[in-house]
């Protein structure tokens, strides 16, 4: 038989193997996070038919004579560092990382054989709250908390513990404005009235009402501030059964600034009444005023002093309870809270992983990939530690060339052409050879 023949057959079958992986590649053409592969060929064994000769002092060396048994698959290797183009979906569970990690998920979460890796940011929450993969419910890891490092773990979005949020009592609060000596209103028996609104530990909301008044002397720039009374929510007053009611301002007479009095801790204890829903409460209000911005000078009688809860910068202002609204992902794969009274909170950080060598990974289907003995360990890290990060509400397409893929579907086909060529025409020798003999 001749050996071209058999050199014919191995080069259909290694182009028939291209051909599956570029039909391969065109069908994942619309495969999220997919890496197309390509194939390459390398040749098989020879047939010696002289050995090679060193040369002597009356002939010159010759070179073996050889013969080539045909073509063999080489190598089928995935692009993965080709970065796929971005499809936006606005959808805040669907992500897409820009760099060379990976998001880490895992099918048994108390499985660690089960972890696997994926370029398919297309997650979502299953009725647990956790995050998962939308095409298989694979976990997706991360860290829990501000803390990033160690093992990741499942990140639950959406439980008990997170659907609300408790609120904050309000620790601190801010007097500005001027104090107009003239102000009929200072030396009126209800003085000046201001109110601070302000939240217990609980989040309730309850309203102090302050008289401000002069001194109860003839000096014009001293006055005193009390506590006069605290309304609920509703406007119903409260009785109070301890404050530290008692403020003295004092200013200076040329200039009209503070000169003492600029802060003061608060303390201011009333009982809350019964109702349909809760039992009769003590609360307990404790924060620090700061009087530092106020002043006194003329202004046609009239004063503009008032009340902001927060200090000078608009901290410590205390928050009611708050319900989950939503939550939003930050480009380093943070993940954030977002509640009904205006708070956010951090739950956790989303896991990716780096490999020595990325083109190790096997693909399992489902867009995973799995560690082999060629990729190394996973390196588990937050995206931007790498140069990566993380957008929200887009995915990463398939990396399919169509245009090298359908070039690469030419040249294949050309190849297997030629190689059947070289089959009939050594068949056609064959039956020459077979005709020598009538």
């Amino acid at each position: 038989m001749l050996r071209s023949m058999w050199s014919g057959v191995s080069g259909l079958k290694t182009h028939q193997v291209e051909m599956d992986v570029i039909g391969n590649n065109i069908a994942n053409v619309n495969t999220t996070g997919y890496k197309s592969k390509a194939m390459t060929f390398r040749d098989t064994l020879y047939q010696t038919m002289s050995n090679a000769t060193a040369a002597t002092d009356t002939k010159g060396a010759i070179s073996a004579k050889q013969i080539g048994l045909g073509t063999q698959t080489g190598s089928i290797k995935t692009n993965i560092m080709n970065q796929g183009s971005t499809m936006t979906t606005n959808r805040t569970l669907d992500l897409m990382i820009n760099g060379d990690s990976f998001f880490v998920v895992q099918q048994n979460i108390t499985d660690n054989t089960s972890r696997a890796f994926t370029r398919d940011g297309n997650f979502d929450i299953d009725e647990a709250g956790s995050l998962v993969t939308a095409a298989n419910g694979y976990y997706v890891l991360g860290w829990t908390g501000t803390a990033v490092g160690g093992a990741p773990g499942r990140l639950d979005i959406v439980t008990d513990a997170t659907k609300t949020l408790g609120g904050a009592a309000t620790t601190a609060a801010t007097f500005s404005g001027n104090i107009d000596k003239d102000d009929p209103l200072l030396s009126s028996e209800d003085g000046k009235v201001l109110m601070l609104e302000l939240y217990d530990a609980a989040g309730d909301t309850y309203t102090v009402k302050y008289r401000l008044g002069d001194a109860g002397d003839s000096d014009d720039t001293t006055y005193n501030l009390g506590i006069t009374g605290v309304l609920d929510s509703n406007g119903n007053s409260l009785d109070i059964s301890a404050a530290s009611l008692d403020v003295d301002l004092t200013y200076d007479p040329a200039d009209g600034t503070l000169v003492s009095g600029a802060t003061s801790a608060q303390t201011l204890t009333f009982t809350v009444p019964a109702t349909d829903d809760e039992a009769e409460k003590t609360v307990t209000l404790n924060f620090t005023a700061d009087f530092s911005r106020t002043t006194n000078y003329y202004s046609k009688g009239s004063s503009t002093i008032r009340t902001a809860k927060g200090d000078i910068e608009g901290e410590n202002k205390g928050y009611p309870e708050g319900t989950l609204n939503g939550y939003s992902i930050g480009n380093d794969g943070s993940i954030y809270l977002d509640y009904s009274n205006g708070q956010t909170r951090q739950l956790g950080t989303i896991a990716t992983s780096i490999f020595n060598n990325a083109g190790g990974l096997a693909s399992i289907g489902d867009n995973l990939f799995q560690t082999t003995l060629n990729s190394g360990d996973p390196i588990y890290q937050r995206v931007d530690e790498d140069g990566g990060y993380i957008s929200s509400g887009t995915l990463e397409m398939s990396s399919v060339d169509l245009a090298m893929e359908f070039t690469n579907m030419i040249t294949t086909q050309r190849g297997f052409q030629a190689n059947s060529k070289v089959i009939t025409t050594s068949d056609e020798m064959l039956q020459i050879l077979k005709g020598l003999k009538r």
